[in-house]
């Protein structure tokens, strides 16, 4: 009896540091980065990795994960830079930009949340 005990409480504990070391790959990369920037499209960051220890910095090109969709933002495609202009942050983890609608001739004003789809995967910024 004491054996199936010891066995269950190990195999708690096993599935308790698996579902925590997933945990760090969920998006949310603002929670656990500072010194958080952006340079065109690329968001550089310094980030905990899983030790405790913090990358002095680690960069992720957005281009390839984010659209313009008739002027908004969207994980939906890609290269938003070519139709988007001012692009920065608004606070940690949203990026800002003024996007081509599909008139060619209005922009507007568009945000999207990064921690939905960037995370910091042990130390280095990674989209999932």
């Amino acid at each position: 009896m004491l054996k199936i005990c010891v066995t269950f409480l190990c195999a708690i504990f096993l599935s308790f540091n698996i579902a925590i070391a997933n945990a760090w790959a969920t998006g949310e990369f603002s929670q656990t980065c500072n010194n958080i920037s952006l340079e065109g499209s690329t968001l550089t960051a310094s980030c905990e990795k899983a030790d405790g220890y913090t990358v002095s910095a680690t960069s992720i090109d957005l281009n390839p994960y984010l659209a313009n969709l008739d002027g908004t933002l969207s994980w939906d495609g890609d290269k938003f830079a070519l139709t988007c202009g001012n692009i920065g942050l608004a606070g940690k983890n949203r990026l800002r930009a003024e996007c081509e609608r599909a008139d060619g001739q209005t922009y507007l004003g568009t945000y999207i949340n990064l921690d939905e789809h960037i995370a910091n995967i042990d130390g280095q910024l990674k989209f999932e």
